[in-house]
């Protein structure tokens, strides 16, 4: 379920940062989630490939890693939603990239997009 189409870059609150998104939900940083979200991916056997399974594999990474860092039991409707609008724009940004690197550029650009919807949402 989507909320406000806010570009990610815009109308975030002027507190919010993309590093500091989620600080409201007990993460200081959002190194973390990027962190976590890599080696989850890198334990499954995800390599990067701009397909619908690999983007799957990723969102499922992020909420774990989310879930984990965290500490919550599920993820917050705002959360969720920030989620699905950055799974399609990331998609759509690497569609016709097959050499991005799935560590420094595809996890880096999802997190930095879901913390800026994020910070729109909350």
């Amino acid at each position: 379920m989507s909320l406000p189409t806010d570009s990610p870059d815009s109308g975030t609150a002027p507190d919010c940062t993309t590093s500091s998104s989620f600080e409201d939900h007990g993460l200081a940083d959002g190194e973390s989630l990027v962190r976590e979200t890599h080696y989850r991916l890198v334990d499954a056997g995800v390599t990067f490939e701009p397909t619908e399974a690999f983007f799957d594999a990723l969102e499922s990474a992020f909420v774990w890693s989310y879930m984990s860092t965290t500490d919550e039991s599920g993820v917050p409707e705002h959360v969720d939603a920030a989620i699905e609008d950055t799974r399609a724009l990331t998609h759509e940004a690497f569609a016709e990239d097959r050499s991005a690197d799935l560590r420094t550029e595809v996890i880096p650009a999802f997190y930095q997009r879901v913390a800026g919807f994020h910070c729109i949402y909350r």
